[in-house]
């Protein structure tokens, strides 16, 4: 066999160093972000004239990691656009890891897009570092 290593012919050392390279990846892997605590913090009714089939604003405060860009998307497939573009709201997390984000009616052409009571929103950071955490799920209230 050409090419095999014959038993007993790797050293201590290189095993040794084959072991701490082999576990290396497995200690330098981060625990997943965690989602944002949040809270719908105030819910406004959209005026009729302004949304046609209804709507409200919602604002969505909390805490997150400190200068984290805090997303607020609604998941009701009503709110995706014509060209499939998210109904979603952002803020920054302040120093102090407080955030609030208000999610809108959105006038999309002679479209309204708007959150709707019993919408799902899905809530989620993205660190300075530029990772994504995962997802806190909220119900916009009835």
């Amino acid at each position: 066999m050409q090419g095999a290593i014959p038993a007993g012919m790797i050293s201590r050392r290189a095993l040794l160093l084959l072991g701490v390279w082999a576990a290396s990846g497995c200690l330098t892997r981060s625990l997943p972000v965690p989602p944002p605590s949040a809270t719908v913090q105030a819910l406004t009714a959209c005026p009729p004239e302004e949304c046609p089939n209804g709507g409200v604003t919602v604002t969505v405060a909390g805490t997150a990691q400190p200068g984290a860009m805090v997303l607020v998307e609604d998941t009701n497939p009503a709110t995706v656009g014509p060209r499939g573009e998210a109904l979603v709201a952002g803020a920054r997390a302040l120093e102090d890891g407080t955030f609030r984000v208000v999610l809108a009616p959105l006038r999309d052409g002679t479209t309204v897009r708007a959150p709707q009571r019993g919408d799902t929103l899905n809530v989620y950071q993205i660190t300075a570092s530029g990772e994504a955490s995962q997802s806190l799920f909220l119900q916009v209230p009835r």
